[in-house]
């Protein structure tokens, strides 16, 4: 049903593509590890971010409600909608690119929460982390194979040299678990690298936190603009008024003299929270 990559690539006399970030996953049993992390239900709407040749895609399909394949490759994405057809799967396979996929629209459609698959480019793990947390509320679960280094700043904590604006921001809206490593030999083309495969939860009520994410990414990204900087220097040009700015520093029971990767992501929100609300009420005042 499924080739191997080197099957596919020598019928069609074609290399992988080194500007997608193109490296197959060979071994069927680390696929089928990834995809039972997922802990899928009949009930459940997966989307495969990059199904590619359908490693993961075997052990995805029929068991589940519906199923959504992203592939930005048009030749995969025909090859694998063919493959899928003459076996006769149901899936619909999107040949788009990862990034402009609207999780939101195919969630309420489905009128449920979503479960994310993937082996990941290298070159979008990053954003589309950043673009799931936007859409939080409609991605119940995420399972990613990924870059270690990308993988370990996911889950990376307060003080470590990893630990960033994603770092904390995941902290905030999602539970990350790093699972386990996958060599270079599993793939083919092999990379240059070690991968990890993560699990990100997003529990509804994360999701409704306030504030909401638009502000607390705005929020931690200035605050890390200059991470060597204390967080009363980095933050003032997002306050404007120092006297608001120390006064949130006080209600949060925070040390302005602290730096930006000392903060636990919960001490992030309360901060921002605080900041939001006293800004909101000044600008209240001045209203009235």
């Amino acid at each position: 049903m499924f080739l191997t990559p080197q099957d596919y690539f020598s019928r069609c006399g074609a290399r992988p593509r080194k500007r997608l970030g193109q490296h197959f996953l060979t071994q069927p049993n680390t696929a089928e590890k990834i995809v039972r992390e997922a802990e899928l239900e009949k009930s459940d709407v997966v989307v495969e971010i990059g199904p590619g040749l359908g490693a993961l895609t075997r052990f995805v399909v029929g068991g589940i409600r519906s199923l959504h394949l992203v592939e930005l490759d048009r030749e995969l994405a025909q090859h694998l909608d063919a493959t899928l057809n003459s076996s006769g799967v149901s899936a619909e396979v999107h040949c788009s690119d990862a990034m402009d996929f609207d999780f939101l629209s195919l969630s309420r459609f489905e009128e449920t929460p979503l479960v994310v698959l993937g082996n990941l480019p290298y070159n979008i793990s990053s954003p589309l982390v950043f673009r799931l947390l936007e859409s939080s509320m409609a991605v119940k679960r995420a399972v990613f194979m990924v870059q270690r280094e990308v993988g370990e700043r996911f889950a990376a904590p307060p003080g470590s040299k990893d630990y960033g604006v994603l770092s904390v921001l995941l902290g905030i809206y999602a539970r990350v678990t790093k699972l386990f490593s996958v060599g270079p030999d599993q793939f083919y083309p092999p990379p240059k690298v070690e991968s990890i495969v993560v699990r990100m939860d997003f529990p509804p009520e994360l999701a409704c936190l306030d504030p909401p994410f638009d502000y607390m990414r705005r929020f931690v990204s200035v605050a890390f603009q200059q991470r060597r900087k204390t967080l009363h220097n980095s933050l003032r040009c997002l306050a404007g008024d120092m006297d608001l700015l120390d006064s949130a520093f006080e209600s949060a029971d925070i040390d302005p003299r602290r730096r930006p990767e000392t903060l636990a992501p919960a001490d992030f929100l309360r901060l921002g929270a605080t900041l939001r609300t006293l800004m909101s009420v000044a600008v209240a005042r001045v209203g009235c």
